[in-house]
């Protein structure tokens, strides 16, 4: 890379920084694949984090009909709400109470709440321990460090990428014969000890989507 473009990518880096944190401090309307959503303050805002929408696009596609899905880090509830409206049975999940009653409400706002169930807990730990789904989808915290705050576990994994253990050693309990998790990974993060912990617990794993962009690369993998 040159330096022109290297210093061209820190500038807009840093202004897409600032962009972000501005949204954190406000709540914020916008509109995605034609769903209508609040942003509270210090919920992820998928406008600005294009994990949520190339995730999103890719759940699109699939036939949920019918389908029990488990959206856990829902943040706003966007990729729950795709779900829902593509005929999925929905529980959506984020250890932010402050998130959790993001998603609620803009279920509430786009007419899908009978189809999705909202949960505050930390990955399964509140959520019926009979449940059992077809699908798992996240876009999780990609960093692992402790969080800071509330809205931090959105990027924080926990020392030891502990969102991660804890997801891997819960899933096989949670998963219908048949089911799959659909898991979306940043360049930005070191993903081999993360598959090593799915793939101890007999996973294995494909990539079933990519999207390349001007910060990271992000590749979406399905571990059955």
């Amino acid at each position: 890379m040159s330096r022109l473009a290297s210093a061209a990518r820190r500038v807009a880096h840093l202004v897409w920084r600032r962009l972000v944190r501005a949204s954190l401090e406000r709540t914020d309307a916008c509109s995605l694949f034609s769903l209508d959503l609040l942003i509270a303050p210090g919920v992820l805002h998928p406008r600005h984090f294009t994990s949520s929408r190339v995730l999103g696009r890719h759940l699109m596609s699939l036939d949920l009909r019918g389908r029990e899905l488990a959206d856990l880090g829902t943040g706003s509830g966007l990729l729950a709400l795709l779900a829902a409206r593509s005929g999925a049975l929905v529980t959506a999940v984020d250890i932010n109470p402050v998130a959790a009653e993001c998603a609620s409400g803009n279920a509430r706002r786009n007419g899908l709440d009978g189809r999705v169930d909202v949960v505050a807990s930390d990955v399964f730990d509140q959520v019926d321990p009979g449940r059992r789904f077809d699908l798992v989808v996240t876009n999780p915290p990609f960093y692992p460090r402790a969080a800071t705050s509330g809205a931090d576990h959105a990027f924080a994994a926990g020392i030891g990428n502990g969102f991660f253990e804890k997801l891997a050693e819960s899933l096989p309990g949670r998963l219908k014969d048949g089911g799959a998790l659909l898991m979306i990974q940043s360049s930005d993060a070191d993903f081999e000890p993360i598959s090593r912990m799915f793939e101890g617990r007999g996973f294995s794993a494909r990539v079933v989507g990519e999207s390349r962009g001007f910060f990271e690369t992000l590749t979406i993998r399905e571990f059955r």
